[in-house]
């Protein structure tokens, strides 16, 4: 029932509840005093105004990068083999502090992701620390590595996708572990 059809007839000024104003007067209203806005239009505002400031204080803190200049280019662990050039090629830059650092490195949030893998690749397994490690280290480290590599968890994807050349093929991957075969032996 309508209330115009309702026994007792009451106009809408006599009416307890507030009838609101058209919807034109309503923007026109919001817009004459600045606070109308398309509500995704300033959401977006906002989230590209947080990234920029983001960026701008990641550039002004300092780099805390993992970085340890190399002094000869060889890695003590490795001999001049296949397998060798292999995990140079495809895990050196994470493993050992013969890191190539490349230009999006420089670059705030990319550089703080970039240098915590790093760091965390290094604690892990760092080529350039093998002669420091015990026995036992050594064989720790070496059981995992063929594992890591045949399953595919090493290298990651996400590097392999930014670096191509680091992906490994069957016969990089046999090497890879039939030097560590070898190196087992050798450790014991």
């Amino acid at each position: 029932m309508r209330w115009w059809q309702h026994e007792t007839l009451i106009s809408p000024q006599e009416s307890k509840e507030p009838v609101p104003p058209p919807a034109s007067k309503l923007r026109t209203s919001l817009r004459c005093s600045g606070n109308w806005q398309n509500p995704p239009m300033r959401t977006l505002k906002s989230i590209v105004a947080l990234v920029a400031a983001a960026v701008i204080v990641g550039q002004l803190v300092t780099r805390q990068r993992a970085v340890i200049e190399p002094k000869d280019q060889r890695l003590p662990l490795l001999s001049n083999s296949e397998a060798a050039r292999v995990l140079v090629r495809a895990c050196g830059n994470c493993h050992s502090n013969h890191t190539d650092w490349p230009w999006y490195s420089h670059v705030a949030p990319a550089s703080w992701w970039i240098a915590q893998h790093v760091r965390e690749g290094r604690e892990k397994l760092d080529f350039s620390d093998w002669e420091r490690y015990s026995a036992g280290q050594k064989r720790d480290k070496l059981d995992s590595m063929c594992g890591l590599i045949s399953t595919g968890r090493m290298p990651p994807w996400l590097y392999t996708t930014m670096h191509p050349e680091a992906k490994l093929t069957k016969e990089d991957e046999k090497a890879v572990c039939a030097w560590v075969k070898e190196q087992t032996v050798a450790a014991r």
